[in-house]
């Protein structure tokens, strides 16, 4: 439990931190002093794995610790104990856990892509760090406390948005409690990682932590390595009526950029599961930063306000040996050795907001105003392009076809190719309480945009937009019983394209309408069972082709989810979920032939199972645990035409880890035997000619000591 013995807080105030350290919340616990609902102390550090698999409050649907039951849309947690079970080091493999969601195209494994009930896909700006869009391509590592995930449109809070939901990964706070942790980590495709991890009060209402982790890997396809230097240092304060944080990260990294394989003729390539049709020259390199700070302050026991600032930036250049066709007859496989150098993709945020729970006209009301500033930039300063080379063959791979970075290869079009979108917005939120057991929650907001994307030298404006746009959000929450509740709603969403293509095209903006009605019931206290069935409804999807952007007129997406997380008997943990979604092509002017095509990357079925024992074992000390499961990702349509398609998979994983107190510490040794039966699958595609291919089987051992 962390230690609250700090003189000049009130009782209150330290059950306030300890709850909000705890929930990893995206705003101070001062925020909810004006709730009146009880205040829990959880005597349990998040970061350690002992939260199970359920937890009960997220504050991604209300920028706040808010209970589950009361929001009046899906959400889902990934806590921390599953993501230390399943050693789990990328956001894709954290979505297991979560219904509605699958994998996208990645860009060759350098970015976050995922596709939340049929819509979405890297770069889309769907993916939060602590409350604020990331630039990062890659956003889940040893800073992770806890994933949250809101499912249907998000815009009220979170502006430019598609309909499918924003992901929040939810950074380790600074304790009261004076904590040291070695970690690292061997893995069986060679090399590994370790870190340090630190964190305690400093006096005065203050407490820092300091994460830091180096990491080399070899890649486990025929070539390449994963590298990184990490270091997080954090800072926050609690006052008797203030608070405030400071957080800032640097990650270097180098990592393959892997386009995966090619399926002619609706078929894989008959070429070995880690045979690369790329090259050895095939990597990225870059840094990402990220800088956040949130300050608050309690005006009376009713209202609260507070600033949130920050920034972040992706600064990253590749090579890239691209494969332009196959020919299956003959074996050749066409390339040529691309490179781009220079990205800078940036964000900047400014929020003021205020909040509180007056009564008024006799009802209960908890209000939120806000007005917020973002501005979100992707860049490339260089592109080059090779000449085509046909000296690789599918039965006699020849690698080693350079790159060459001069004059003599530079796209004069691709200089300098700069995208900005300027969004200024107004917002406001009331939940009402209409009876004992009813809730209205009205919500809106007014944005202005202004976008324009530019490239060459001199400078040539290609594309500008601009215009005000008004989000409304309605729902209705029913209390059946304290531990259940039913809910509606209907929202609408709104998205200029952030995404440039590789031929400098920009997508037109996407605007979508989500109808969704729900349950949720806290079967105990450390159970949670929930289920949604939704319509979203979008114009104007883009899509990625190869590299190029298609666009689709209209989509539909409509589907049902499930979820059951949590303790089901003393030290028996389970999460399980399956969703059903059927997102298809309603309209294409592009090619008309496509109406009822499923949406690429979108699987029809999707589910998985996991569970988990605690146990003694009499004649060996301390504690041990096992588990294990397995997910389903049906088929997917590989691209817009639906001219092939990704088959189904079925992977088994499974963990043994045993705890002990090895002379007075904390000692944890953990086992992770992963794709059990050495399954060969396919987890997305970005066209046929870039398929992305799913891991073999593979096994991790992690060690960690505590003081």
């Amino acid at each position: 439990m962390h230690n609250t013995k700090t003189p000049f807080l009130s009782s209150r105030r330290r059950n306030l931190i300890t709850l909000s350290l705890f929930g990893g919340s995206l705003v101070s616990p001062l925020s909810m002093a004006a709730e009146e609902t009880p205040i829990v102390v959880v005597g349990k550090n998040a970061d350690n794995a002992t939260s199970g698999y359920s937890q009960p409050e997220a504050s991604i649907g209300s920028l706040k610790p808010v209970s589950r039951l009361a929001e009046a849309q899906s959400i889902s947690v990934v806590t921390p104990q599953q993501l230390t079970d399943y050693s789990t080091d990328s956001l894709a493999d954290a979505m297991r856990f979560v219904s509605g969601v699958s994998q996208g195209n990645t860009l060759a494994g350098t970015e976050d892509g995922i596709v939340r009930r049929g819509f979405g896909g890297n770069s889309d700006g769907s993916i939060y760090r602590d409350g604020m869009r990331s630039s990062a391509g890659l956003n889940l590592d040893a800073t992770t406390d806890h994933v949250e995930v809101l499912k249907g449109s998000s815009s009220l809070l979170y502006g430019i948005q598609n309909p499918g939901g924003v992901i929040n990964v939810v950074s380790k706070k600074p304790e009261y409690q004076w904590k040291t942790r070695l970690f690292g980590q061997a893995k069986s495709a060679g090399g590994g990682s370790g870190g340090i991890d630190v964190t305690g009060p400093l006096g005065g209402g203050f407490a820092f932590r300091l994460i830091a982790e180096k990491q080399h890997e070899q890649y486990w396809r025929n070539d390449g390595h994963n590298t990184h230097n990490l270091i997080a240092p954090s800072l926050q304060w609690y006052g008797e009526k203030a608070s405030f944080s400071l957080n800032y990260e640097h990650y270097q990294y180098e990592i393959p950029y892997d386009r995966g394989t090619a399926f002619i003729d609706g078929k894989p390539i008959n070429v070995g599961y880690k045979t690369r049709l790329d090259d050895s020259s095939n990597y990225a390199w870059g840094i990402n930063q990220s800088l956040s700070s949130h300050w608050d302050y309690q005006l009376n026991d009713t209202w609260n306000t507070g600033i949130a600032a920050g920034w972040n930036q992706r600064k990253y250049s590749n090579n890239e040996v691209r494969v332009t066709a196959v020919n299956t007859t003959t074996g050749v496989v066409t390339r040529r050795a691309d490179a781009n150098r220079g990205f800078n993709h940036q964000t900047h945020y400014l929020a003021w907001n205020l909040s509180g729970t007056p009564e008024i006209a006799h009802r209960q009301h908890a209000i939120t105003l806000g007005v917020d500033y973002e501005m979100n930039q992707t860049y490339r300063a260089h592109a080059y392009t090779g000449k085509n080379n046909t000296a690789f063959r599918i039965d006699n791979p020849q690698y080693g076809l350079a790159t060459v970075t001069n004059a003599s290869t530079e796209k004069a079009s691709g200089k300098h190719l700069l995208n900005r979108i300027y969004s200024r917005s107004v917002y406001a939120k009331d939940s009402i309480t209409l009876a004992p057991k009813w809730t209205m929650v009205v919500r809106g907001r007014m944005q202005r945009f202004t976008q324009n994307q530019s490239s060459g030298v001199p400078k040539v404006t290609n594309y500008t937009n601009s215009g005000d746009k008004f989000l409304p959000q309605m729902g209705l929450i029913y209390n059946l019983t304290p531990e259940v509740s039913l809910y509606g709603s209907w929202s609408k969403s709104f998205t200029p394209s952030t995404t440039v293509d590789d031929n400098g095209h920009v997508g037109s903006p996407e605007q979508g309408t989500t109808y969704e009605v729900g349950s949720k019931w806290q079967i105990s206290p450390a159970l949670l069972a929930s289920v949604a069935l939704y319509t979203i409804d979008e114009r104007n999807i883009a899509l990625s082709l190869n590299g190029d952007t298609y666009e689709v007129d209209r989509a539909r997406s409509r589907g049902v989810e499930v979820e059951l997380n949590g303790e089901i008997a003393k030290d028996w943990q389970l999460s399980t979920q399956y969703s059903y979604n059927q997102a298809t092509v309603t309209r294409d002017s592009i090619n008309p032939a496509n109406k009822g095509n499923a949406l690429q990357n979108a699987p029809k079925h999707s589910a998985s199972t996991y569970l988990s024992h605690s146990l003694t074992l009499p004649a060996l000390p301390g504690q041990w645990t096992v588990g294990g499961g397995v997910q389903y990702v049906g088929s997917r349509a590989g691209d817009p035409d639906n001219n092939f398609t990704l088959p189904h998979y079925i992977v088994a994983d499974s963990f043994l880890r045993w705890n002990h107190r090895f002379l007075g510490q904390k000692t944890q040794l953990q086992l992770n035997l992963n794709n059990l039966f050495n399954k060969h699958y396919y987890t997305s595609s970005g066209g046929n000619l870039r398929v992305e291919e799913g891991q073999t089987r593979n096994v991790s051992l992690s060690a960690s000591v505590e003081f």
